[in-house]
């Protein structure tokens, strides 16, 4: 039997909002020598930052420009993981991946599993609910229990809080 005790739904969508500061990442890269060394860095920052550069959104956020774009898939379908058991529970070799692959190698390792900020500077992502409107409807809203329409009924989450 599994037990879950986290957020739980019947679907694995998810969405990630990714952003990148274009000077400060690609200050990173020179700073690391291009990624000379780390041939995984280099394919993931070269195909990741294109994708940025060419399909973003410019936005201004407390005086920095920055590119912003949001990145839908499924978990369980479009995500690829160093260690799986599919690939013997080694790293993955992405030098050999095809970008469609580099690009469940990100979705997995780097948005799922939150490398991206960690390992690329300029970087960053934040988990987002795909459908806002079913997420309100469906659970809590912890901070407005005074207006709640659960509050004090079976379905009420702060009950057990």
């Amino acid at each position: 039997m599994k037990i879950r005790l986290d957020f739980v739904t019947n679907s694995s969508s998810v969405s990630y909002i990714v952003s990148m500061d274009a000077d400060m990442a690609e200050f990173f890269r020179k700073k690391n020598n291009d990624f000379t060394d780390d041939a995984r860095k280099s394919r993931i920052y070269d195909l990741l930052s294109r994708d940025m550069a060419e399909t973003a959104e410019k936005v201004d956020l407390a005086g920095a420009e920055l590119l912003v774009k949001p990145y839908h898939f499924e978990k369980k379908t479009d995500c690829a993981y160093d260690g799986a058991p599919g690939n013997g529970g080694e790293p993955l070799d992405v030098a050999s991946l095809g970008d469609g692959e580099l690009w469940s190698y990100i979705f997995g390792e780097y948005l799922v599993n939150a490398k991206l900020a960690s390992e690329l500077k300029g970087f960053g992502s934040v988990q987002v609910p795909r459908d806002r409107t079913r997420l309100r409807e469906k659970y809590c809203q912890r901070a407005d229990c005074e207006t709640c329409d659960r509050r004090e009924t079976p379905r009420c989450h702060a009950r057990g809080a």
